[in-house]
């Protein structure tokens, strides 16, 4: 008797985790539409091939600053495919016109340039931090590249740094602090190429082995830890006082949100924002709101990263008051009919602009809100 219990017990333990696991996968969900029928795909004329996995916002002059890359060798990091197409682009968004201008690289050393994650830092000459992923010695290493947007030369980057550091897993998105010093997040601890089960095993069991480093220039760069123990670590944003930190915890469903010490930039964790899907990089608006994209159906996902054409849904949320209230606004969800896992989202008065991990080209959505 006592047996027989003990294993209807396990069983159904064993059936509520399984349960609980396929919904935050997204098995049992249902993908009703919204908002699609107010959004158009736009390719920049010489960035075929170029998807824009994150991009950052200067509200001030009324532009976004969109990284692209060719990215079928993000899913295995292998080095054939990203000898394909060696470099990305750095496009210039216009939100008024809704047009596109390419920047030339000016004194970047290095043959290859896939970049992922973007972060402004505003000062007279602008600055992009970008992490990045170049190939050495056979070996796609990865690394953070920053390069100075010279206001007398609108269209071109200036290169001004890399950072290479032995704490660099899989560096995934940045945030600017000053001109000497950045946080950067590692959104897995063991790489696919290097690793391969444990890397299936960090993200499927939802292992918490990513983390956030603070990297700062004295005479040399060095990086430290100051998070640990995150599912994931994904997108990174600050307030617009920057005295609030926000952290993407994709397989946790979860953006995490912490004070921020401007004395020595140390993070005190205060709460979570939660959400219906595998949200990946966030956004702060002008108005101090927080956009998150994510992946509804992370099942999904996964072929997509393998062959584009795989479709996978997007979604994207609002949260108006992110400091101090946890609802959100469902603002786009698609089955990724026209571009598919949306990773980055971000308004612009009346429009939502959105892009992607491996489709080409941007979601232009027009009178949402």
């Amino acid at each position: 008797m006592i047996k027989s219990v003990i294993l209807w017990s396990c069983l159904v333990l064993l059936l509520t985790f399984i349960g609980k696991y396929l919904m935050d996968m997204g098995i049992f969900r249902h993908i009703e539409t919204k908002g699609l029928n107010q959004c158009q795909l736009i390719v920049p004329s010489d960035g075929e091939g170029q998807a824009f996995e994150d991009f950052d916002i200067d509200y001030e002059n009324r532009v976004a600053y969109m990284p692209g890359d060719d990215r079928t060798w993000w899913h295995t990091f292998n080095i054939t495919l990203a000898n394909k197409h060696k470099q990305g682009k750095v496009f210039r968004f216009d939100l008024e016109s809704e047009k596109f201008t390419k920047l030339d690289f000016m004194n970047y050393p290095y043959e290859h340039f896939h970049p992922l994650g973007v972060g402004l830092l505003k000062r007279k000459n602008n600055q992009l931090f970008m992490t990045n992923h170049r190939v050495v010695d056979e070996q796609m290493i990865g690394t953070v590249e920053i390069f100075e947007i010279d206001s007398s030369k609108a269209n071109q980057l200036k290169w001004i740094d890399s950072v290479v550091d032995p704490l660099f897993t899989v560096p995934d998105d940045i945030l600017p602090i000053d001109e000497k010093t950045f946080y950067v997040t590692n959104v897995y601890h063991y790489r696919t190429d290097i690793s391969p089960l444990l890397h299936k095993i960090e993200v499927f069991a939802k292992r918490p082995w990513g983390n956030l480093l603070l990297c700062s220039k004295t005479h040399e760069w060095h990086c430290k830890m100051v998070l640990d123990s995150i599912c994931t670590a994904n997108g990174i944003v600050a307030s617009l006082d920057f005295q609030t930190i926000y952290v993407a915890s994709t397989t946790e469903r979860s953006i995490r949100i912490y004070k921020h010490n401007s004395e020595d930039n140390s993070l005190t964790y205060i709460q979570s924002l939660y959400v219906q899907f595998f949200p990946d990089n966030l956004l702060v608006n002008d108005k101090d709101q927080l956009i998150v994209a994510g992946h509804p159906k992370p099942l999904l996902f996964v072929p997509h990263e393998k062959d584009r054409r795989n479709r996978s849904p997007s979604e994207i949320v609002i949260f108006r008051d992110p400091k101090s209230n946890s609802s959100f606004e469902n603002i786009l969800l698609t089955n990724g009919e026209i571009l598919s896992a949306s990773t980055v989202g971000g308004t612009y008065k009346r429009k939502l602009i959105v892009g992607g991990l491996c489709d080409h080209g941007i979601l232009l959505c027009r009178d949402l809100f």
